[in-house]
């Protein structure tokens, strides 16, 4: 009877755990991740290419019309419209190479501004940031950490997940775990007001929740032809022993243009400013 009583506790210990389990996990590492990011302020160089929405009959590649290359500070705001609401926002202060902001201080001067509304400030820099963006498609989805949003414990609901297959990734065991949004209005909208439905995976360490890796794929504009993939990946950062955004890869489709982009991000550091972001 020890011997038995034994090999059951041997076995519980090992199972694999539920999809909810894993889940519960990476909405607590989510909601961790984002309150030690919104410490942190990232370094990103970003290159957008424009082209046709063929592809090159000369070969697979992207034929080139347009290339920008960015330059910016990246940080995660929080509370911007309401309790318990990120965004990721870029003070863009180099384009090609040319400076077009020689205040590095914009971002912490227009986050402290306390005297306009908190949503109208994380949206002035939105638009700014998008004015930069080649194409003929305004967004402002095109930041590294939106994806993480939908794993926080009071968006999960919204969503409904399947565990699809198991992998490695950069060394680490991850489940391939897919989403699709079901609820409306949906997270993502048109400057409209038009509801824009989500899907797409992520790669998570089942064992703590990390994400590792994301896919996120948006639905159609509403009577316009869209196509839209970001995949972000994330690795190990010694200085603040967390995992950060490494890099960025994007495309849109929109019928008559393919827009490319790929972003990379360096030199964390502490966000530092006299006025406490509320």
């Amino acid at each position: 009877m020890l011997i038995a009583g034994l090999c059951l506790a041997l076995v519980t210990s090992t199972a694999e755990p539920s999809l909810k389990t894993v889940l519960g996990r990476a909405g607590g590492y989510v909601a961790d991740y984002h309150e030690r990011f919104t410490a942190l302020v990232a370094e990103e160089r970003y290159v957008q290419r424009t082209g046709p929405a063929q592809l090159s009959r000369s070969g697979p590649g992207l034929a080139i019309e347009r290339e920008r290359v960015l330059r910016s500070d990246y940080v995660i705001v929080r509370d911007f419209a309401g309790a318990n609401s990120w965004l990721g926002v870029r003070d863009v202060f180099e384009v090609d190479g040319e400076p077009v902001n020689a205040d590095r201080t914009r971002l912490q001067s227009l986050l402290g501004d306390t005297t306009r509304p908190l949503a109208s400030r994380v949206r002035a820099l939105a638009d700014l940031q998008a004015q930069y963006n080649l194409g003929d498609l305004y967004r402002t989805i095109n930041v590294p950490t939106l994806a993480l949003e939908f794993l926080l414990p009071d968006r999960q609901p919204r969503f409904r997940f399947k565990h699809t297959g198991t992998t490695v990734f950069r060394g680490t065991s991850a489940w391939i775990v897919a989403f699709e949004e079901r609820d409306r209005p949906t997270i993502i909208r048109t400057p409209e007001g038009r509801d824009i439905k989500s899907s797409g995976a992520f790669w998570i360490d089942p064992a703590t929740g990390a994400v590792l890796r994301s896919e996120l794929r948006t639905g159609q504009i509403p009577g316009r032809p869209l196509h839209s993939i970001i995949l972000v990946s994330y690795s190990h950062n010694t200085r603040f022993d967390m995992l950060l955004p490494d890099d960025m890869n994007e495309l849109y489709l929109t019928g008559r243009t393919r827009i490319e982009g790929h972003a990379t991000y360096t030199n964390f550091r502490r966000f530092e400013t006299a006025v406490r972001i509320k």
